[in-house]
């Protein structure tokens, strides 16, 4: 073979060598990493650098979270499926699935409205003039629960119109000592801005509403009336959980608390912190949950099983194994920047695996049946995760809003 012949095949096959490579370059970020075992990034997901808000995953995969612009719903292979804009104002929360299919989102201007699974506008409620940070629970047949930054609770139902079926309204301008139905309202500063409340009305299986309200827990009805409530240590209370037994757990730091269904104090523990999302319970009735440096497990009697230290910046989601899946930022004392985690822990607590992501986890993870942990971050991207896990646990309270539809009720 003439030189200039070996000259011209050497060079061309360095071309397709190259190009091979520029083109594995470029789609790495969308493809498996990891190891064969261990846990792999299946995709990921970004519509721009502002943070999404937490997961609402359907039965058949489909990934539903709120951004900037809108409500976005991916395929479970990470493909856009539909964009829907928000039809009054940005949303902040994670939407709630209901069991039929419909999307329910709670927006920053105060309205609620509801999309079908393909993304249509075929419901909006009346505006309130206030602001909803986190997602309605879903009641009975359409019914919706939803408080504001205030924690005012508005209840309403799609079937009978765009207007409210009742209020219970907590905040005085003059902050007037009258306000003695749900407490006297003030506001704190926090990672959503100056005078935002973060709460969410829970739903038991026995369809009674529970909201926590500055040093407050109530229970209500489902016309609103409110059965009971007590006074906790703390002006800052968090998201509830749920056990089997009616038994509410919820944080006010520096406490926990387990309060029964009958309004009683069954227990107390400190905390380091306000806790990260909200509390976990397993079949067996041990609570997990993150408590800032710490990753903890309490037995149903309040005394300590494990503690971990682990820098979690959410709260965890339980596997049918009794895995952890939670964000926590890494602590390795030769990297200059701490990396974004995501990280499963054994029902011992032990480290099982961590992988390096873009971004800080701010809400749990979701749990696809097939075991696919599904998470967003506060740098703007979506993630799938494979780690040839179990899916949820079928326990009481195994995720924030009870479940990966974030329906915020037991009995679902």
């Amino acid at each position: 073979m003439k030189p200039t012949k070996v000259l011209l095949l050497s060079g061309l096959l360095l071309v397709i060598c190259l190009l091979t490579l520029l083109v594995f370059k470029w789609r790495a970020p969308q493809a498996e990493t990891g190891s064969l075992f261990g846990p792999r990034i299946r995709w990921s997901y970004t519509p721009g650098p502002d943070p999404l808000s937490g997961i609402a995953l359907a039965p058949n995969g489909t990934v539903h979270f709120s951004a900037a612009d809108g409500i976005y719903a991916l395929s479970p292979q990470g493909r856009l499926l539909w964009k829907a804009p928000p039809p009054s104002g940005p949303v902040i929360a994670a939407p709630a699935l209901a069991p039929d299919g419909t999307l329910y989102a709670a927006s920053r201007s105060g309205n609620l409205f509801a999309l079908d699974p393909f993304g249509n506008l075929i419901w909006q409620s009346v505006g309130t003039r206030h602001k909803f940070f986190t997602p309605p629970a879903l009641g009975a047949g359409d019914a919706l629960y939803v408080t504001d930054d205030y924690t005012d609770l508005f209840a309403f139902s799609p079937s009978q119109g765009p207007g409210l079926t009742w209020k219970q309204s907590t905040f005085s301008p003059t902050g007037s000592k009258d306000d003695v139905l749900l407490g006297n309202n003030t506001s704190y500063g926090s990672v959503y801005g100056a005078g935002t409340y973060r709460s969410s009305p829970v739903i038991g299986a026995d369809d009674m509403i529970y909201l926590a309200h500055q040093q407050w827990l109530y229970r209500l009805n489902l016309h609103g009336d409110v059965l009971w409530f007590i006074q906790l240590l703390s002006q800052r209370p968090g998201f509830p959980a749920i056990g089997r037994d009616g038994v509410v757990y919820i944080d006010g730091p520096p406490w926990f608390f387990a309060i029964g269904h009958d309004g009683k104090q069954r227990w107390i523990v400190r905390t380091s912190n306000r806790l990260q999302g909200s509390p976990v319970i397993d079949n067996d009735g041990v609570i997990y949950f993150c408590d800032s440096d710490f990753v903890k497990a309490l037995l149903p009697d309040s005394q300590m099983k494990w503690s971990v230290q682990a820098d979690c910046n959410s709260g965890p989601a339980l596997a049918a194994d009794g895995t952890l899946y939670l964000g926590m930022r890494g602590r390795e004392p030769e990297q200059v920047t701490r990396p974004m985690l995501l990280a499963a822990f054994a029902p011992d607590g032990q480290l099982k695996w961590k992988i390096e992501i873009q971004g800080m986890v701010r809400e749990a993870p979701a749990i696809a049946p097939d075991g696919t942990i599904f998470f967003t971050t506060d740098r703007g991207y979506a993630y799938a995760v494979s780690a040839a896990g179990p899916p949820s646990m079928d326990s009481p309270w195994p995720r924030f809003q009870h479940d990966a539809q974030n329906s915020g009720h037991s009995r679902f």
